[in-house]
């Protein structure tokens, strides 16, 4: 159970007793020992000597920090009250006098902090709660002070009809359909409180705000517990946790990581009598640990349904995210994007992302250290209430950062980006820019529209091991890529582009990572003139001819799709046939019109087409067999070749046309 003791480290490293929350956010915090969040719904305001002054509804209804225990921390259906804010049903002596449909727990309540307030651990914000719930006016107050809504018997409302405007306060309580389907139902008594105690002298009157109450509540906690048994986290006789928090993922989510509460049937197959036997953990450590969790998913987490994949550095030092792409990693602003697209050619071939990376990850490594621990874990659902633990490692924080840059590295493809120019709205900059996608835009490359959340799910725990453990991609994600971006029809353009940036990318990164052909650094991303593998050279075949059908369309104004794309999937499983009829379609329909008005451009491109075919070895270009995903690497760096070199001369012959 390392994970637990990782987690307990962390707390004990970034706690820095800031407990504050702004009723304008959300954001978990690094809780206190023995604490919880909870959504309240009504500040209550009484003095120092328990007299009621007024009462407001939480118009945010945003998370409160609440003293808890061990078993109302976890609570579903049964009598566990919170020791301090609560719901009316709990803290509300006269609830049941004003007709609460609940049974009311007020006495659980009232004996649990009375019990705190009087003992050694008291606090004056105890005494005046204790004092104001003990003259039980507390639903008569709300009702008076027109937050609660009554009757004229002086009951609670309980039904409201659907077609009346619902007063503020319901917006909080679950409605329940009833028989009659113009009213609904609902039960006051589970609005939340929380407390102000306002007294002179005492700056800060909300008790979730107030550090010396927290820690009033933990010294009480702890003095009541009986050291009993030895925690196997912290090496020390504590008291052991028997019920373990929930509201990992959320503040709503219901699963726990540890749960031991079940004695019946066959829970310990016969090799244990109970669950201390199986691991002790202390209530201090279990707390701890839980309370770190929620606040890094919070913080960091990447979260995909009910899968939450989270890293961190145990001793609290900034890391790089490892599931963002590359451009999000060097957090440029637009204005150096919009540079980079203006001043970094297809030439560049990557050298200045390289740069980028290199420079990124060194300033980590100034902090993350072969010293530091890095902790990457991955959670899922397991069943009704349960959580699994679906991957986890630790690793120093300087092989993390390796492990992250070769990702960067091996991953790195040209992406064509649309930029708006913050300066001008209505102008936007497009170009090519070198990164790695992030895992989420690879799962929406290789599957499209087919993609959902169980397979996004899954796609993204099989792309985990490839960034943090540098394993190999899965084949069958890498084919995926391959096929749908050689698959045009019923894609837009910029889907295509995308899908055609991820495939090279997914299978450079295949061809680098094969330990048959593994070279060290070996990242080339500018077209290779002198190669001659027979899949590489059809994909350059396959650039050219789709160039010079795009010239002459432009020269003719015409804007529809060419034969090339259209003929892509076709021409990839059968290239010796496809090429002779897409060659053949252009000769005859384009030749001509280039001829008469581009004829330095006709000549170069049979130039060219003319010097590839030379490159094949004698039968190569014959063969009539599939194409593998390399040819979608040779016809990106051609196609990127032609384009980056050509934009001089169109802008010439656009001129020369207007005249």
């Amino acid at each position: 159970m390392s994970w637990i003791e990782e987690l307990y480290k962390t707390y004990e490293a970034c706690y820095l007793y800031d407990y504050e929350l702004s009723d304008s956010s959300n954001n978990v915090p690094l809780l206190p020992l023995f604490h919880m969040l909870k959504k309240a719904h009504l500040d209550l305001y009484i003095d120092e000597k328990g007299n009621f002054i007024g009462a407001k509804i939480i118009e945010s209804g945003n998370f409160t920090i609440i003293p808890c225990t061990e078993d109302s921390s976890v609570r579903t259906n049964y009598v566990a009250p919170h020791p301090l804010c609560e719901k009316l049903q709990y803290c509300a002596k006269d609830y049941e006098t004003f007709g609460g449909l609940k049974e009311p727990y007020f006495d659980e309540y009232y004996k649990l902090l009375e019990s705190w307030a009087k003992s050694e651990y008291s606090h004056f914000m105890l005494d005046a709660v204790l004092g104001y719930i003990s003259k039980g006016t507390l639903i008569q107050d709300l009702v008076d002070a027109n937050v609660l809504i009554a009757d004229e018997k002086r009951k609670l409302f309980s039904k409201w009809p659907k077609n009346k405007e619902k007063p503020k306060v319901l917006k909080f309580l679950t409605l329940k359909k009833t028989k009659d389907e113009e009213v609904s139902e609902f039960d006051q008594g589970d609005l939340f409180v929380r407390w102000n105690i306002e007294k002179p002298g005492i700056a800060e009157s909300s008790c979730w705000k107030t550090t010396d109450l927290f820690n009033s509540w933990i010294s009480f906690v702890i003095n009541q517990e009986a050291r009993n048994n030895l925690c196997i986290v912290c090496g020390e006789e504590d008291s052991i946790a028997f019920k373990h928090p929930k509201g990992i993922r959320s503040v709503k989510d219901s699963g726990k990581l540890i749960s031991s509460n079940d004695t019946s049937g066959f829970t310990f197959l016969g090799r244990f009598e109970n669950s201390t036997q199986v691991a002790t953990i202390s209530a201090k450590v279990s707390q701890k640990a839980h309370s770190a969790l929620r606040w890094l998913i919070d913080r960091q987490g990447f979260r995909n349904g009910d899968q939450v994949i989270v890293s961190w550095s145990v001793t609290g030092e900034e890391k790089p995210n490892e599931f963002s792409d590359s451009v999000s990693l060097f957090d440029e602003s637009a204005e150096e994007r919009i540079a980079e697209l203006s001043t970094i050619s297809y030439a560049d071939a990557g050298q200045t992302f390289a740069k980028k990376l290199s420079k990124k990850i060194a300033g980590y490594k100034a902090s993350l250290t072969d010293s530091k621990k890095i902790v990457v874990l991955g959670l899922d659902s397991a069943g009704p209430g349960r959580i699994s633990i679906t991957y986890y490692r630790e690793l120093s924080g300087s092989e993390f950062l390796d492990r992250v840059e070769k990702w960067h590295t091996d991953m790195a493809w040209h992406f064509h980006e649309f930029i708006q120019d913050p300066n001008v709205k209505k102008k936007i900059h497009s170009g090519y820019i070198v990164y790695a996608p992030a895992p989420r835009v690879i799962a929406e490359a290789c599957y499209g529209k087919r993609l959902d959340d169980k397979l996004k799910k899954a796609t993204i725990e099989r792309l985990l091991p490839c960034i943090i453990d540098g394993r190999q991609l899965p084949y069958d994600l890498v084919n995926m890529a391959v096929k749908r971006a050689s698959n045009r029809a019923g894609l837009e353009n910029w889907e295509w582009e995308r899908a055609l940036s991820v495939a090279c990318a997914l299978y450079s990164c295949h061809i680098i990572r094969q330990k048959i052909n593994h070279q060290e650094n070996l990242k080339i991303m500018a077209l290779e003139k002198q190669r001659t593998d027979r899949d590489y050279l059809y994909g350059r075949l396959l650039a050219v001819a789709e160039h010079i059908e795009e010239r002459a369309l432009y020269l003719a104004k015409e804007n529809r799709e060419t034969n090339a794309a259209r003929m892509m999937h076709m021409f990839s499983e059968q290239p010796f046939k496809t090429w002779e009829k897409l060659y053949k379609s252009i000769s005859q329909g384009y030749f001509s019109r280039l001829q008469s008005r581009r004829p330095e451009f006709l000549f170069r491109m049979k130039n060219l087409v003319g010097e590839i075919n030379s490159l094949f070895s004698p039968g190569d270009f014959e063969k009539n067999e599939r194409l593998s995903g390399l040819y979608l690497l040779s016809y990106h760096c051609q196609r990127l070749e032609l384009v980056t070199n050509i934009k001089p001369e169109r802008a010439n012959s656009e001129e020369v046309n207007n005249q």
